[in-house]
């Protein structure tokens, strides 16, 4: 059953009301897709009034708009071309948009792209014919009646195509010309099927900037080249400067071509004019290059952290507690061999199977290729690699077929990403811990311009992040293992933020008072709370200690400070590189760094940039070419895994001092541990290999029987190895200034003394909902007696997930409620919905506020739609997760609804889901939590509890946990508790509770 008639269900019938047949009107422009009605029809739905369509699609809008997908207008909402492209199938249906179009392109290529009748015209190949492409938004228009929706690397295509063809001759250069067909080279790689006929054979290549080579002659001086960060050796260039001369801008080197901009060809002019450094001036070029360069127009100061040895393709390394540890988890050998050696390398069904798991890890972490047997593979090409994959189990059923993949040399060559190649650290460096034995806790610090008194546990908190820094400050700053970072693990809501900011001012006081430079202080953190961190700079200081702030996103102040015409640096190509290495002047910076920036640049002293974890993986090298002083890592769990791009970009930040801040140091793994502390301080717990002898092996081999008493040990010895490195205080030490907080369940079992047993909160399941669970638990057990049922647990699974919420979630709302009387009803059918309406009804009664979490989109869909007849209420819905667009709007528009939640006077309801609070939200106008769908991570519960559960709330804090029974045995409600009281029981800060795993429940069950 779609969105749409879930949804539609649940709307009034309105049969009398002229709005009921009404749809938002779908008007196309060249930049996007308006949903427009009249501004009356529109107000009526943003109070839940309306006709069932027109509803039924302002409720997706709404959603998308939460997401900053869709813009809001005064009568209706907007649509970017772009955004349009990247819907998901269900949301276009529900927008009444058409199907997206999955045929083939093809393109006419006329003249030579030196002459200025150059020409492209794509097509649309469709019912067997191909037609001239015409475009209105982002949507491909054959006829009034034949339209299709486009993807991203379509729509880039045909923008692409259009851009050239309003060109004038005089403006269809050989630089526009090539700068047209680069484009249509970029969306074939994204997904386009085109032939670009002869220009397949080439890579296209726009340097973002000039760096600089110098090779030394015999008579000690230096002759210098343009370098363009293409992997083009000086040699090469030597031999075709000549096509430079003239008006020429672009090279032709080798099977590249090399698009030079009118400013990029100026600084090649400049390195050529000269050439030559005299051997008595060598000292003097290399100490002050631009006394003899341009600073303005070349990029000459450049320089890593001790801890990046350079730059290379990215490559996996099994991580995790099942990583046998024989590779080190950053290889230096990225020369990568085809996927058809797999056909060689896998000689078993095992091992198959075991690499399909790597390489499915391998996908979703963006990385190129995966280790087997100690030999790196290439996985760029998702479609060789499952050809390959197929003909390996033939090969496997049928072991005559034998396959000769001796000769490679002519395999395709794609490009792909490139990324920080990091120094590994020693196995164990005992010094580090000697160096803060001492440490004096007791530091003061200024309070004068403090806008808020600290509490006593951020009183020791900013001390103690003050005494590793003044550590950090007289340490050798040319070692590996100085002191140079700490984890800050409190709880949340304990203000983490605020001892940050003040350990921030501090830091820039120490250094002026030492006459030392102010350096700049790095914040990188979830995009949904950047505008946190600017807020909590005007809350926490009377008058703001730093030079000023820049948020550095694409809707913010990036553009201020971006390379003109630079691309992401973390899409480099593979053809910077010289076997694992690139160059150091072959890398290519898009960022304004360094003095020769001058005012442009962005690391200027006492500044203050905050940034979000994907931009600071995009532009990797320019950011860790800068001397920071601070590095700040909030949230820091999101650098939990070595395999990303991200995690080994804050790995390679250069700084005095890096403080990560995260309430969940382990979510899933000790291994996601040692990620953070080899981040934080390198060295002090060894590297990998080091880290999973010591203290992962013990538990991956314990017995059941032993596993929680041998979690426990090896939780209390890395603590003791972790020393002074890591504070750690939770919400159970009674610290000042927290509410109470009481969880509520109906399950007899043994109560915490936070807990309070409430049989209010537990049910039977009857009628309908008994029969339907029932039905799927009989239907489960005699597929598996047939032996075919082994496979479908996760399906079962969720098919009991979801009868205990609602018997019927996909088909019972097709007769729609038409009014609050039928639409509690249709919530009665379910027992555990029947319990939250007597949750809601009593806090109701209180004048309070409560936040209801549920995971299920449609479900939430429901629950805000009937809940709003129900109780008159207009409830905001928050399912975004810290992955929405990077933007300012998208933080204003949470920041906006929850502003509106707490702003009502008394009873108000807002929906969650546990993934959207996971960071960023703090919603202290509520005190009650309803935990509606169980998430099956501890932690991530525990995240989402600790929206309300916090320093600044005032009323006591309620937990509530509806639980639907059987009547007969323990239901999948009552096994999922079991199951996570049971990983909860663990409070340490490093060991803590493993996820609930599939198999787990299904063994509970007995299924």
């Amino acid at each position: 059953m779609s969105l749409v008639s879930l949804i539609k269900g649940l709307l009034p019938n309105n049969k009398n009301s002229h709005l009921a047949d009404e749809r938002y009107s779908l008007v196309y422009d060249s930049y996007g897709v308006n949903f427009a009605t009249d501004e009356a029809s529109f107000h009526c739905l943003n109070k839940g009034e309306g006709g069932s369509s027109q509803l039924i699609q302002h409720v997706v809008l709404k959603m998308l708009e939460e997401r900053d997908i869709a813009e809001t207008l005064p009568n209706g909402f907007r649509l970017d071309s772009e955004q349009a492209c990247l819907l998901d199938l269900e949301d276009a249906e529900v927008l009444g948009l058409p199907p997206f179009f999955n045929n083939d392109f093809d393109v006419d290529i006329q003249g030579r792209t030196t002459k200025s009748n150059f020409s492209l015209q794509l097509f649309a190949k469709f019912e067997q014919q191909k037609y001239p492409v015409k475009r209105k938004g982002p949507v491909l228009f054959f006829s009034e009646q034949t339209q299709y929706l486009m993807t991203p690397e379509q729509l880039n295509a045909v923008l692409a195509v259009e851009k050239h063809s309003s060109l004038t001759p005089d403006d269809r250069t050989e630089l526009n010309n090539v700068l047209a067909v680069a484009k249509l080279q970029q969306a074939v790689k994204d997904g386009l099927v085109l032939d670009l006929k002869h220009f397949d054979k080439f890579d296209l290549v726009q340097p973002e900037q000039i760096t600089v080579t110098a090779n030394q002659q015999v008579d000690g001086s230096l002759e210098l080249s343009p370098s363009f960060g293409d992997g083009s050796s000086s040699e090469d260039l030597q031999n075709r400067l000549a096509q430079l001369q003239g008006d020429g801008q672009v090279m032709r080197i080798k099977d590249r071509i090399v698009l030079l901009t009118d400013d990029k060809k100026q600084a090649v002019k400049e390195v050529l004019q000269n050439r030559t450094i005299p051997a008595h001036k060598v000292a003097e070029f290399i100490k002050t290059p631009s006394a003899f360069l341009d600073a303005s127009i070349l990029n000459l100061d450049l320089g890593f952290s001790l801890r990046v040895a350079g730059i290379g393709k990215m490559v996996h390394i099994p991580f995790g507690q099942d990583s046998d540890g024989s590779n080190g988890w950053f290889s230096t050998n990225t020369d990568s061999e085809p996927p058809e050696r797999l056909v060689k390398l896998l000689e078993c069904e095992e091992d198959v199977v075991s690499f399909e798991q790597s390489y499915q890890q391998a996908r979703g972490q963006n990385a190129d290729s995966v280790i087997v047997d100690d030999e790196s593979i290439d996985i760029r090409d998702e479609q060789r690699v499952t050809e390959t994959l197929a003909e390996v189990r033939e090969n496997l059923a049928n072991p005559s077929n034998e396959t000769d993949i001796s000769d490679t040399d002519d395999l395709p060559v794609k490009k792909e990403q490139v990324s920080l190649l990091l120094k590994d650290t020693e196995e164990h460096n005992k010094d580090i811990v000697n160096k803060v034995s001492q440490l004096n806790k007791s530091i003061t610090f200024d309070r004068t311009n403090l806008a808020r008194t600290p509490f006593p546990h951020q009183e020791s908190g900013i001390s103690w992040m003050l005494s590793l820094l003044k550590s950090a400050q007289l340490d050798n700053y040319e070692d590996m293992y100085r002191v140079q970072g700490a984890l800050l693990a409190d709880d949340m809501g304990l203000g983490k933020t605020y001892m940050t900011l003040v350990m921030m001012a501090e830091y820039l006081s120490i250094q002026r008072q030492n006459n030392k430079s102010e350096k700049p202080i790095l914040i990188v953190a979830p995009l949904s709370l950047l505008e946190n961190w600017e807020q909590e700079v005007d809350a926490t200081f009377n008058e703001s200690p730093f030079r000023d702030i820049k948020v550095l996103q694409s809707a913010r102040d990036l553009k201020e400070f971006r390379v003109k015409g630079a691309e992401r640096e973390s899409m480099q190509l593979a053809t910077v590189i010289d076997d694992s290495h690139a160059d150091h002047e072959s890398i290519r910076y898009a960022l304004h760094v360094g003095a020769d920036a001058a005012t442009k640049r962005l690391d200027m002293d006492r500044r203050v940039v905050i940034t979000t974890y994907q931009t600071l993986r995009d532009y990797q090298f320019s950011l860790c070419v800068i001397d920071w002083g601070v590095v700040v890592f909030d949230e820091a769990q999101n650098i939990k895994n070595p395999n990303t791009q991200a995690t080994r970009a804050a790995k390679g930040l250069k700084a005095d001092f890096k403080l990560l801040a995260t309430g969940t140091p382990v979510e899933n793994s000790l291994s996601e541990f040692w990620c953070l502390m080899d981040t934080a301080q390198p060295g002090l717990l060894g590297d990998w290999g080091y880290f999973r002898e010591r203290w992962i092996k013990p538990i991956s081999s314990a017995n059941e029987e032993e596993k929680a008493e041998v979690r426990l040990d090896v939780g209390n010895d890395l603590r003791n190895a972790t020393g002074q490195f890591m504070l750690r205080r939770t919400k159970e030490d009674e610290l000042t200034g927290m509410p109470t907080k009481t969880i509520k369940t109906g399950i007899h079992k043994d109560l915490a003394d936070n807990m309070a047993f409430a049989p209010e909160l537990a049910r039977n399941m009857t009628g309908g909902q008994l029969l339907g669970y029932n039905q799927i638990v009989e239907d489960y057990k005699a597929e598996k007696a047939k032996e075919q049922g082994g496979g479908h647990a996760l399906t079962v699974l969720q098919q009991l997930r979801a009868v205990s919420l609602h018997p019927r979630l996909d088909e019972v709302f097709k007769q729609p409620p038409s009014n609050a009387k039928d639409a509690q009803r249709n919530l009665q059918e379910s027992e555990k919905l029947r319990m939250l309406l007597d949750i809601l009804s009593d806090i109701k009664n209180k004048q309070e506020k409560v936040i209801i979490f549920a995971t299920t989109k449609k479900l939430q869909a429901v629950l805000k739609i009937c809940l709003d007849k129900i109780y008159e209420l207009n409830i905001h819905v928050i399912n975004g997760d810290s992955k929405a667009m990077a933007t300012k709007k998208d933080q204003l528009s949470r920041k906006g609804m929850i502003t509106d939640f707490e702003a009502r006077d008394g009873f108000n309801i807002i929906i969650m889901s546990p993934v959207a609070a996971g960071v960023g939200l703090t919603v202290i106008g509520a005190n009650h939590v309803v935990h509606l769908e169980r998430h099956w991570n501890p932690a991530k519960e525990a995240q989402a509890t600790d929206r309300v559960y916090r320093i600044g709330q005032k009323k006591p804090v309620f937990i509530h946990l509806p639980c639907l029974l059987h009547p007969e045995y323990d239901s999948f409600d009552v096994n999922l508790d079991k199951l996570l009281a049971k990983k909860t029981m663990l409070r340490d800060a490093v060991v803590t509770p493993e996820v609930v795993s599939e198999h787990e429940l299904m063994s509970s069950m007995g299924l």
